[in-house]
């Protein structure tokens, strides 16, 4: 039979053990709570497996009131009146290596909810239940991703679901579906909507906003593909959504946001604004939000594991990789071991902190600023079936660290189990993602249409991409422009590019050919 050892904080553990579980007391304070607790086993062949941290509470219990006060020091199984809850995906990913009956027997033993998922019914208004054991965890996690790994399946899932906006005063009916298959190469976890300005890109996206944060909402809603008849998607299907505008103009007005996952998806709100008072936040104020993120990422380990790889991807830009941001860890490091007394979750900490790293964040160019702050916000809060909303990203972004921006988001995107939409007028985005996730926008008055790009986009060539999206304002603007005057002068090929002083590109030589040959044929350009 497993026996459970509950010892104290740097309590010892044998090297050598058969059928054995040690429960190590953490004594973290989770907002007043105090629940934590490291599992290691020796399981039925006396192999050691370092599980990871896992949270216990109590019916009943109160923020004074430590689950170690209470434990029982040694058992075989707790009392009804306990729950337990790993804190992270790696939790159950490590136990999904232990033979099946041991990690059933030990998770049964420690009334953990994944293997009980009927009890959240009834302990569903516990305080430590929704303080401490949710934080950072959600129902569906519970249900899905983490009853999944620890059944030895794949952490990832595919999406099939659409947006839907019915008509309304100057909008038509909208239909737009989204798939995103496990494994596909290229990724399909980025999808985006390109368009000239004022075609209504942005207006989709914030009916997307409206239709998760106002699920009553009859005017716009998302619902399942893989159902015969329309259904809208059930409360909880995304874990969280985040919405990230860095643009001072928009007139949309972010909604609070809702970080509590007992009350279903949570919202998250990355830009300029302040919801609170609908003005534009400080300089001051974002800075103080990345540590409050940065913090967040450097609690828990497979976070920061995510955000030193994000950093290393951001890195092939020259400008970032000197900047040596993985030494803010050691600073977080540092910090800690110096002042033992305060809680990371203190704004003390947050403002020592701060004072710390300021030189760093002081030298950062605001490209480069807002691509640390957006990536480290969205390790922290992005979590299993998350959805990014992504209005223009190219605004304060150029071309290379663009690209490497939107890799660095999928492979997030794809180690969290989540999707992307993007709204965009760059093609260096349609270059990095299919065409089989790619929607041309085009309006017509009230009409908004949408059709698949005609050609394939990953990979493909800037100026192919250019003229396959905007080919009107293309062809009527900028040097397309000022070849087409000079060909409407009658003049040969020769003398227009001697008047240029022979300093057409490639493209534009191809172009002036092109123009040229149609007016001698006799068309009308």
């Amino acid at each position: 039979m497993l026996e459970f050892s509950v010892i104290e904080r740097g309590g010892y553990i044998p090297a050598v053990e058969k059928n054995k579980a040690f429960l190590r007391a953490d004594g973290w304070n989770d907002y007043s709570f105090v629940t934590m607790f490291y599992l290691t086993v020796f399981d039925e062949h006396g192999e050691k497996c370092d599980i990871g941290n896992v949270k216990i509470g109590f019916v009943g219990q109160k923020e004074e009131v430590s689950t170690y006060s209470l434990i029982d020091k040694k058992f075989s199984q707790l009392p009804e009146m306990f729950f337990s809850l790993g804190e992270s995906i790696d939790y159950y990913v490590n136990l999904s290596k232990l033979s099946d009956g041991f990690k059933h027997n030990l998770l049964k033993a420690i009334q953990d909810l994944v293997v009980w998922p009927n009890r959240l019914a009834d302990i569903e208004n516990e305080s430590v239940l929704n303080t401490s054991l949710l934080r950072g965890v959600t129902l569906s996690e519970i249900h899905g991703q983490f009853a999944r790994v620890l059944n030895g399946l794949p952490e990832l899932s595919d999406f099939h679901f659409s947006f839907n906006r019915k008509s309304a005063p100057g909008f038509s009916d909208l239909t737009i579906p989204f798939e995103v298959t496990v494994n596909s190469m290229p990724s399909t976890n980025i999808h985006a909507f390109i368009g000239r300005n004022g075609c209504g890109k942005t207006t989709i996206l914030n009916g997307m906003i409206g239709a998760i944060t106002n699920p009553e909402n009859n005017e716009y809603f998302f619902s399942e593909n893989n159902r015969l008849i329309e259904s809208r998607i059930p409360k909880g299907y995304f874990r969280s959504l985040v919405s990230v505008s860095f643009s001072a103009f928009d007139p949309f007005t972010p909604p609070k946001e809702q970080p509590d996952p007992a009350k279903g998806t949570q919202y998250f709100y990355i830009g300029l604004k302040n919801a609170a008072s609908n003005s534009l936040k400080s300089l001051g104020d974002l800075r103080l939000e990345f540590i409050s993120a940065f913090i967040g990422c450097m609690r828990v380990d497979r976070k920061r594991q995510l955000w030193l790889e994000a950093i290393k991807k951001l890195s092939s830009d020259e400008n970032f990789s000197n900047m040596e941001l993985i030494s803010l860890i050691s600073k977080y490091e540092e910090l800690r071991r110096n002042e033992p007394q305060i809680q990371v979750d203190d704004d003390k900490f947050t403002k020592l902190f701060y004072d710390n790293i300021q030189k760093y964040l002081l030298r950062m160019s605001s490209g480069h600023a807002i691509v640390l702050f957006t990536i480290t916000r969205l390790v922290d809060v992005v979590g299993e079936k998350s959805l990014v909303l992504f209005d223009e990203p190219e605004v304060h972004l150029h071309p290379p660290l663009l690209s490497a921006f939107l890799r660095t988001l999928s492979d997030l995107l794809d180690a969290r189990n989540g999707v992307a939409i993007i709204a965009t007028h760059s093609p260096v985005v349609l270059q990095e993602v299919p065409k089989s996730c790619m929607w041309k926008v085009l309006r017509s008055r009230e009409a908004i249409n949408i059709i698949r790009p005609d050609i394939e986009t990953f990979g493909e060539n800037l100026g192919v991409l250019t003229r396959e999206v905007f080919l009107l304002e293309v062809t009527n603007s900028g040097y397309h422009h000022l070849l087409s005057q000079s060909v409407d002068s009658e003049l040969s090929y020769e003398t227009i590019l001697k008047n240029y002083n022979g300093q057409i590109g490639l493209e534009g030589r191809t172009v002036l050919k092109a123009m040229i040959m149609n007016r001698d044929e006799g068309k009308v350009q």
